[in-house]
């Protein structure tokens, strides 16, 4: 078979697999029911998208409801900005200048007064304020809980220590003597190999995760979720008194501006102590950030119970109550499609919609169709033959010729 024939052709049984692998990885990536605008329901914390199109032709800031994005901006180019906090969808309104198809009215409506914007909107992430493009993007990035300086935004690990972009080194391989992890004499070879194959893979596993972080930052296991800088600024009285809390905060990791992670660390060991010190001079209080434990809620709680005295830990802590009992997510409800079902039997159920008399007519026809499809594939998906294009056109060729006589 010729590489032009390889390329444009596929057997039966791996199309089929293939077009069942594709609707399995849009049921996860889509799993809800877009049907209802959140418009009506005010504020919410949910998943927003951005509009590069609309962005464009309006120049204004915008953000869409998951149902939104699919049912009235699927066309355009959209940007992904995870979850957000008390947020009303824009579609539809005077703000963004685009019909909603789930409201379906006339007039555009007022946009809610509340929203809070950032770079996010523009399609920008991060200190750095770049696009986020996944196929290209190396670092980790994350979200700051807070938000309530920096929106929500999301964050490279390296900027939050204050480099510049950063890609960690690659460790050089070191050699290593095999015949060591031979088994004894007279145990099967190949079972032997096999398991000092998985000893490799199980090892340059570990070292792809130990190579993700920046030397100095946390270990992602340690922390479940963090607080930027800017927000920790905006609220110091605040988490000075809290950054010292092991049971709360797992690290605390300050921003030093260098060009190199060799001279972060020359500016983080003067400031700790030694030559600054030694030579009496001021020291420098750089910005930082806090990484919370898994269950830093129960301690937050607890800290504003035994802090009744306390106004600036109890004023923070009722402004920001999320960090004691993490606010819900809306989800619209899940999608009814079966996760076995496919295109086809979607498309049985669409037929049940027409008037009686052509929905029987339809399905008939529809099922005619289905099974004379799946007989002439048949020879093909049990001999692991191949299927053309010129094979597909065939036969619906032959079939509507049949149609005409």
């Amino acid at each position: 078979m010729s590489s032009k024939e390889s390329l444009g052709s596929v057997t039966a049984a791996e199309y089929l697999s293939s077009q069942l692998n594709l609707e399995r990885e849009a049921r996860e990536l889509m799993p809800w029911d877009p049907k209802k605008c959140t418009y009506t329901m005010g504020p919410t914390r949910q998943q927003i998208y951005a509009c590069m199109d609309c962005y464009q032709r309006t120049k204004e800031l915008a953000g869409l409801c998951y149902s939104c994005s699919i049912q009235c901006h699927a066309e355009h180019n959209l940007v992904e900005l995870f979850t957000k906090r008390n947020f009303t969808c824009d579609c539809g309104t005077t703000r963004i200048k685009y019909p909603c198809r789930l409201r379906n009215k006339v007039d555009d409506d007022i946009p809610a007064s509340d929203n809070i914007y950032n770079e996010n909107y523009r399609g920008k992430f991060c200190h750095c304020n770049r696009d986020y493009n996944p196929t290209e993007e190396t670092g980790n990035m994350l979200q700051c809980i807070l938000g309530d300086t920096c929106g929500e935004d999301w964050f490279h690990d390296y900027c939050i220590m204050g480099l510049p972009k950063f890609d960690p080194p690659k460790r050089e391989g070191q050699g290593e003597n095999m015949l060591d992890k031979l088994g004894e004499p007279g145990l099967d070879a190949e079972t032997t190999i096999s398991e000092i194959k998985q000893e490799q893979e199980q090892e340059e596993e570990e070292e792809e995760e130990e190579e993700s972080a920046i030397d100095g930052f946390p270990r992602f296991d340690d922390f479940d979720t963090f607080i930027c800088w800017k927000c920790v600024s905006r609220h110091k009285s605040f988490f000075d008194k809290i950054k010292d809390d092991d049971k709360i905060v797992s690290d605390s990791l300050q921003r030093i501006e260098a060009p190199t992670i060799e001279e972060r660390n020359i500016k983080l060991k003067d400031q700790e102590g030694g030559f600054l010190n030694v030579m009496k001079k001021r020291k420098i209080e750089y910005e930082y950030s806090l990484f919370l434990r898994p269950n830093h809620e129960e301690y937050f709680t607890k800290l504003f119970d035994e802090s009744k005295d306390d106004s600036t830990i109890i004023n923070f802590l009722k402004e920001f109550s999320f960090l004691m009992k993490d606010d819900r997510i809306y989800e619209p409800p899940p999608d009814e499609d079966d996760e076995t079902s496919s295109i086809y039997d979607l498309g049985s159920r669409a037929i049940n919609n027409l008037p009686r008399e052509q929905a029987i007519a339809g399905v008939q026809a529809y099922e005619d169709i289905k099974h004379k499809l799946k007989d002439y594939l048949k020879p093909f998906a049990e001999g692991g033959k191949i299927v053309s294009e010129d094979d597909i056109t065939s036969f619906f060729k032959a079939l509507t010729d049949k149609n005409k006589k």
